[in-house]
């Protein structure tokens, strides 16, 4: 009896699924179609960056920390960092109809339209890069101004959120980390040749 009570459970929880709750689905996207409260968040809180204010940001958060001004260089790098992700999700709205795309529906896009988005894909990848990056230095800055419980949690961050193949800073923020928990550092070791 238990079986035959499942079995008819799935059946109607398909149904469900498959036929969806008739009207609800078109009166909900209706009423929330044009609610842009979360995007006008967005811009109320990071504003409006453009390619050249996050440049700008970026140079000058760059030499307050290469001069040495750690205290000062935090607040930059935030702001770089804010600014970087914030212009790139931006530019990745823009590319969000080929990411809602089904998988046949992206195998049919011609190469050309691919193309198109591959110089905004790359340039929201390098904003990110530089955002992961402006993190790990934040994490350096609060080291050197002696908040090593902030570091190790900035360093955590973007550890979670560096690249594999961004070795270098992947093993900065590892060794940085490492070094305030007494961990041996992490180094890349020579291939064997058999």
């Amino acid at each position: 009896m238990k079986v035959k009570h499942a079995r008819v459970c799935v059946f109607v929880c398909l149904l469900v699924i498959l036929l969806g709750a008739p009207g609800y689905a078109e009166t909900e996207s209706e009423m929330d179609i044009l609610d842009v409260t979360q995007y006008r968040t967005l811009v109320d809180e990071f504003g409006m960056p453009t390619t050249e204010s996050v440049k700008e940001i970026a140079e000058a958060a760059q030499s307050t920390f290469d001069a040495g001004d750690y205290e000062a260089a935090i607040p930059l790098l935030e702001e770089w960092a804010q600014s970087a992700n914030w212009l790139a999700n931006m530019i990745v709205s823009g590319l969000k109809p080929f990411y809602r795309a089904s998988y046949d529906d992206r195998k049919e896009f011609s190469y050309s339209k691919v193309a198109a988005l591959v110089v905004y894909e790359t340039t929201a990848n390098s904003l990110k890069r530089d955002r992961n990056h402006a993190m790990v230095m934040i994490a350096e800055c609060h080291v050197q101004t002696g908040r090593l419980d902030v570091a190790v949690s900035m360093y955590m961050k973007a550890l979670n959120l560096l690249d594999v193949n961004d070795w270098e800073w992947w093993t900065r923020a590892a060794n940085g980390l490492f070094e305030l928990i007494g961990v041996p550092p992490m180094m890349e070791k020579p291939s064997s040749r058999r």
